[in-house]
């Protein structure tokens, strides 16, 4: 069997989407040798990794988001956006407005684990060296300090200290980090969650959070679009998930249902390298 290797792009609420794609390697049996991930691609990555199914993410998420204060989760629409559910701790004065401690803390809990080396399948994590501005990727040692340092979103969460360093999101260098990992393996897939620009669905100017953060997103589509025309993994699967802004977390059934099809290409696409016959 050919080895596999797995990137998860970068792309906020959207990268949702990869809990389902996922989907595409457990109804045909086969699992990747290896995976990387940026932002929420190296969280929902690194709960893969260590033995969830789609099924157990997916279950886990319902658990964090669809209680009676899930509305909270919503920034764009709730006045006292600073307190998203109770995993939400001010940290103003450490460089972000979230700190992102408590989230943390519950992942670690879910997941069961504390270093790179404790996953089943192997994981590379990528984040941004801060004064460096320069990529920098982990797949040793402690796990958590680097998947929270990939999803920091400058201005948003704190950076994240590492060794004497500061890391922040992962996505302004490399948000489908597919080439970090493409000298390892047969077929690299890379799967980006990055939806192209829409049409506005107003004419009102945007608010500012929305500003924010969609600019932030243009800047990852740039670096992104740039890097392949240098290198392409074998199949790169890219989502367009339209009206989902970058914190919608709270969207995520709409999200489920509009990644089904992208599963099914996924599917489909690997079906036809590795030579699996349909029965």
């Amino acid at each position: 069997m050919k080895k596999i290797g797995l990137a998860l792009g970068s792309g906020g609420a959207r990268g949702l989407a990869h809990i389902v794609i996922l989907q595409a390697f457990e109804e045909l049996g086969i699992k990747p040798a290896i995976v990387s991930g940026t932002s929420i691609g190296a969280i929902i990555g690194a709960a893969y990794c260590n033995g969830l199914s789609s099924k157990e993410i997916k279950e886990n998420l319902d658990e964090l988001l669809h209680t009676e204060h899930a509305k909270d989760w919503d920034i764009y629409r709730n006045k006292d956006y600073l307190k998203m559910l109770q995993f939400v701790d001010i940290g103003l004065r450490q460089g972000g407005i979230i700190r992102g401690d408590k989230f943390l803390a519950h992942y670690k809990e879910v997941l069961g684990v504390s270093e790179f080396e404790d996953l089943q399948i192997p994981l590379k994590v990528v984040a941004t060296n801060y004064y460096s501005r320069e990529q920098s990727v982990f797949d040793q040692g402690e796990l958590f300090a680097p998947i929270k340092a990939s999803y920091s979103v400058p201005g948003l969460f704190s950076p994240m200290k590492i060794n004497n360093n500061f890391y922040v999101d992962g996505g302004m260098v490399n948000p489908v980090p597919f080439d970090i990992i493409d000298h390892l393996v047969d077929i690299t897939v890379a799967v980006d969650v990055l939806a192209p620009g829409g049409k506005p669905a107003t004419d009102e100017t945007p608010p500012l959070f929305e500003t924010f953060f969609s600019s932030f997103q243009i800047m990852q589509t740039s670096i992104f679009n740039t890097k392949l025309k240098l290198s392409q993994p074998t199949i790169l699967i890219k989502t367009d998930i339209q009206n989902i802004r970058m914190m919608e977390f709270v969207k995520s059934n709409r999200i489920f249902k509009a990644a089904v099809k992208y599963k099914d290409e996924l599917k489909k696409k690997l079906e036809k390298e590795l030579n699996i016959s349909k029965t």
